[in-house]
């Protein structure tokens, strides 16, 4: 993590400061040491009021209500006198409970991104239509976000969090609750105004509400509640600020018979594969590999997909469908209703016109909106 990232980090029990602490002595496996000023490879971030450490590991914040392994395995690379001087001071991991179900998606959305690869796809289409795509979403043009603060929550590889502080011109922000924010940093480390850490959206570790942009695609659908993650989304969100989230809608299951059927073998298979142990589940799945290649060669035939699948590309998709502990589904009324609730305005319903024609099927049949925070007017 830079240095400088810090400030803007808040304790995510109890949203007060934290001071950060580097461990200068300490290369995780695999990195080399940086030649950047302000980067820290490893360190931690100690909350005097709730007596918590945080574990910096790999360039990463690991900003969790509870004990990790990666935040055990950082803590056991620590020198001794640093823990004894820990316990000393009263500080150990937090040892809050997780929210309902929120350790099984962390276990498998961590499986799913640690198997897919940077490269020219992602998902249904060119990265670069994919990039195209996220810009249309959010209504912004290049430059945009010059001098403004950014973030995505669930960024997974990080690629859109990337396009926000290049393109955009942010100081971008990405959260996950997956390890994927680990191969994030090692592919990002080299810009200053790119952060990212490993959070929930439930416990946000972030001071006030800082960033100008929230940005969600795919992800807020996954957790327990729906309602519950835009609301926790949406108070990051600056005045003036705004929130754009994309989810499961129920017009996606209703296109076609095929659908849904495949939406009833979603349903009746989900609660079990989402409890097998994820890489049980991806051996599960791979007689699957076929049957998404072959959707997605009819999908280029029809215009509505942009890339063909590798078997890599295909178990993705599949674990994507089937591994989830929560799938839901909602209406565009609905999602505008809790963007009223937490103060959002001049809601926007995305247009499938406004994104690369490889995303419009997935704009115009699922819930795309973008709402804004009003400015508070001068006293």
């Amino acid at each position: 993590m830079w240095e400088r990232a810090a400030a803007i980090l808040a304790c995510p029990r109890c949203r007060g400061p934290l001071e950060l602490r580097t461990i200068p002595s300490v290369v995780s496996p695999g990195t080399s040491t940086p030649e950047s000023v302000g980067w820290i490879d490893e360190g931690l971030l100690t909350c005097a009021a709730c007596h918590a450490f945080y574990p910096v590991h790999r360039g990463v914040p690991i900003l969790l209500r509870y004990r990790t392994a990666m935040g055990e395995a950082a803590y056991r690379g620590w020198p001794e006198s640093l823990r004894a001087a820990l316990r000393a001071e009263g500080f150990d991991f937090p040892a809050d409970e997780p929210p309902r179900g929120e350790k099984f998606v962390q276990a498998s959305f961590s499986t799913e991104w640690d198997a897919y690869d940077y490269g020219g796809t992602l998902w249904t289409a060119s990265t670069a239509d994919r990039l195209q795509t996220f810009r249309g979403e959010c209504g912004l043009k290049d430059g945009d976000l010059a001098g403004k603060r950014f973030c995505e929550v669930g960024c997974g590889l990080g690629i859109l969090t990337h396009e926000a502080a290049t393109a955009l011109g942010a100081e971008a922000w990405g959260m996950d609750l997956s390890t994927s924010v680990f191969r994030a940093v090692a592919q990002f480390r080299d810009n200053p105004r790119l952060h990212f850490v490993q959070a929930s959206v439930f416990s946000p570790p972030f001071a006030g509400r800082p960033f100008d942009f929230v940005y969600s695609h795919g992800v807020l659908h996954h957790t327990w509640s729906t309602q519950e993650a835009v609301r926790h989304a949406a108070q990051l969100v600056r005045a003036g600020g705004a929130l754009y989230v994309w989810l499961y809608g129920h017009d996606d299951v209703r296109v076609s018979l095929t659908r849904r059927l495949a939406f009833a073998l979603e349903q009746s298979t989900r609660p079990w594969l989402a409890r097998l142990p994820p890489r049980v589940a991806t051996t599960v799945l791979l007689p699957l590999v076929p049957v998404y290649q072959a959707a997605s060669l009819l999908g280029r035939m029809s215009g509505s997909h942009g890339a063909a699948y590798s078997v890599q590309e295909a178990i993705h998709a599949a674990r994507d469908r089937f591994t989830p502990l929560f799938a839901h589904r909602h209406d565009y009324d609905e999602v505008a209703e809790w963007y009223r609730e937490v103060g959002l305005q001049d809601l926007h319903k995305v247009d499938p016109s406004e994104v690369s024609p490889s995303w419009a099927p997935a704009i115009e049949r699922n819930i795309s909106i973008r709402g804004r925070r009003p400015h508070i007017p001068d006293s």
